[in-house]
């Protein structure tokens, strides 16, 4: 791409691989220039920066600079590209890929796929993220998915024989933890504030699939819906506010936004929270942080989690911006990307089955691999006139109002229902 003006208020870094600006380049010298964005922060991505510096020793006419900006941004990608700047190669959220590809931000990959495909690309996960208006505009790369936390000897200390596998099982193990002892271990932590983005949209959305049900659907003559009634989602926000009235979870969580917050990982590594739920990036080192603590956590599917599409599909998509002067290059990188040679070292899981297989996954983390092909991604609400953003913000916000007892879990769904609706009229 062409040379810029690095800004401060971009908030992005450089991993100099190698050294030189933020911006991919025409050849000089017979060396084109590469440069490949991403918006996890720089600790979790030592595992490719050393994949990329792989790259650039075998392929010296073909340099890839990796740039980080985070948190994600797609608005400011989408704004760069428009003015014909930005990175080539740009990894993306795979419910942004719509957003990019409507404007025609992205190159479509079509003709690439065709003539040159990524190996197992038949068989890759989230496929039904990455098209729009019958065109493919980015790979598949990462996969993630929560996984139950827990600790073995927590639950086996409270009489437990082993994690729950239903949501039932999950409230009840919970509250016999949390009865169980001195009390000083609470049975299950997770974040349930009433935030936009507060991350028990994770488990409602869970456990809501898990039994039939779903927030939106289209109909058989494609339009789009409630796709559950009014007494069923009372029943799901019932299910949340009666972990805090047993006390299977502690009321403080109502506060909590974020599953990575000190307060749900600190209680999971000293060992005064038996479960939560985690994705693997924040599992990996929440494992060696508990384990210098002297406390051993391990990981088990969610409730109903080898259920087909009853946990989410998460990760990111890899897109070639539009403006690249090197759509070639930038295609060899992706698939590059993509392969089990770059995973050796990249801390996350691929959205290739193929090399899913391959890929050496600590013991501790094998309940990932088992529940990912059975995920399903958030794309099942892409397509109305209802952002995910404001879907999520209607639920948090209703859920966490009965926690708090300013409404009933009747009035929360119905007003939960007449919102949606809302939305999906635009």
């Amino acid at each position: 791409m062409k040379l810029r003006k690095w800004s401060l208020a971009a908030l992005a870094t450089c991993l100099v691989v190698p050294l030189a600006a933020c911006s991919g380049s025409g050849p000089r010298n017979g060396v084109v220039k590469l440069v490949l964005r991403q918006f996890d922060p720089e600790s979790e991505t030592k595992g490719l920066a050393a994949a990329i510096d792989k790259w650039n020793d075998k392929h010296p006419k073909i340099q890839v600079e990796l740039e980080t900006l985070s948190p994600n941004n797609v608005q400011q990608f989408a704004r760069e590209a428009n003015a014909e700047d930005g990175p080539d190669i740009d990894t993306i959220g795979y419910s942004d890929v719509a957003f990019l590809a409507k404007p025609r931000i992205l190159l479509p990959l079509d003709d690439y796929i065709k003539k040159d495909p990524p190996a197992d690309y038949q068989d890759l996960l989230a496929k039904d993220t990455i098209s729009f208006d019958g065109k493919t505009w980015a790979m598949p790369w990462t996969a993630d998915t929560m996984a139950l936390v827990y600790n073995p000897k927590a639950l086996a200390e409270a009489g437990v024989d082993s994690p729950p596998t239903t949501w039932a099982e999950l409230a009840a193990d919970a509250k016999r933890i949390s009865s169980a002892g001195s009390g000083d271990t609470t049975g299950f932590c997770f974040p349930a504030s009433g935030s936009a983005t507060s991350a028990q949209w994770f488990p409602i959305n869970y456990y809501l699939w898990s039994h039939g049900g779903t927030l939106i659907e289209k109909d058989s003559s494609g339009n789009w819906r409630t796709g559950v009634s009014q007494k069923r989602l009372a029943e799901v926000i019932d299910y949340f506010t009666s972990l805090f009235s047993s006390g299977a979870a502690p009321k403080a969580d109502q506060a909590v936004q974020d599953y990575s917050d000190p307060s749900i990982v600190n209680s999971l590594a000293n060992g005064s929270c038996a479960m939560s739920y985690l994705p693997p990036s924040t599992f990996a080192p929440l494992e060696k942080q508990a384990k210098s603590a002297g406390t051993t956590l391990t990981t088990a599917v969610m409730p109903s989690g080898l259920t087909a599409g009853a946990t989410h599909l998460g990760g990111r998509a890899l897109g070639i911006n539009r403006n690249t002067a090197h759509p070639d290059q930038a295609w060899r990188v992706v698939k590059y990307l993509m392969s089990a040679e770059t995973f050796a070292t990249y801390g996350q899981f691929p959205a290739s089955k193929a090399t899913l297989r391959q890929v050496d996954v600590p013991a501790s983390q094998r309940a990932y691999v088992q529940q990912l092909p059975h995920a399903r991604s958030f794309g099942r609400y892409l397509g109305s006139e209802a952002t995910i953003a404001s879907i999520e913000q209607i639920v948090n916000q209703n859920f966490s109002a009965v926690y708090s007892g300013q409404k009933s879990s009747s009035k929360a769904a119905g007003q939960i229902l007449d919102g949606l609706t809302e939305a999906l009229e635009g």
